[in-house]
């Protein structure tokens, strides 16, 4: 007998085929062939196992952990915050703060009246042979008085020439001009460059605001 092929099966049967039973037969047929090949391609390969790679960040949450340096510096950056007289209390300002005084007048009652305060950091020189000395380095709060003083670094405007020289190179201290005199030449470089000035007359409250203020705007490291 003549083998019977595919094509033979479809001719001869094809009034079955088509009718409502075999449409359904072969829906059947064709789908459990179907399964059959994308079970047989979705197999892994003889000898070969699947593996799972685990990602360690973690995206989900948004909290990556931070390299040791990353943490470092931000710590380190939120400690000189810490040092910026705005951070700190009028108490731990005052035991911080350097102020020194430049007046040939080294009995200026102002100082005395401070350290009774509570700016116990707080002391005056003379005149300023070297504006790289110990005193002027170390001083967040300059005074400078306009008169008597500058003479040792032979400024021509004495005290003026001082203050102006103090705050070009040490631009973060806070430097004052003082005097008890009320002429003079008030276009003169220095009043534009230092931070303020007051009289030498004045009240030592105003002193002392001024102190408090410039304390609050200087770092203090």
């Amino acid at each position: 007998m003549q083998e019977q092929t595919i094509l033979d099966f479809f001719a001869e049967n094809k009034e079955w085929i088509f009718n409502g039973v075999g449409a359904l037969f072969l829906m059947g047929l064709f789908g459990w062939l179907g399964r059959k090949l994308l079970s047989g391609s979705s197999a892994s390969p003889a000898g070969t196992t699947n593996t799972t790679v685990t990602n360690n960040i973690n995206v989900g949450s948004g909290h990556n952990s931070a390299p040791n340096d990353v943490q470092k510096s931000e710590s380190s950056e939120e400690t000189q915050e810490d040092t910026l007289g705005g951070e700190l209390d009028l108490v731990t300002r005052k035991a911080l703060t350097r102020i020194v005084f430049v007046d040939d007048d080294v009995k200026f009652k102002i100082v005395q009246i401070l350290k009774k305060s509570g700016w116990i950091n707080t002391s005056i020189i003379k005149d300023v042979a070297n504006i790289d000395e110990d005193p002027i380095v170390s001083a967040h709060i300059v005074f400078v008085d306009i008169r008597g003083v500058g003479k040792a670094m032979d400024f021509k405007d004495e005290g003026l020439g001082l203050a102006l020289a103090l705050k070009k190179k040490y631009s973060e201290k806070y430097v004052v001009i003082y005097s008890t005199q009320s002429q003079g030449n008030r276009f003169h470089e220095a009043l534009r460059q230092v931070d303020t000035f007051v009289s030498k007359n004045a009240e030592p409250y105003e002193f002392q605001e001024i102190i408090e203020q410039a304390s609050e705007r200087i770092s203090l490291a």
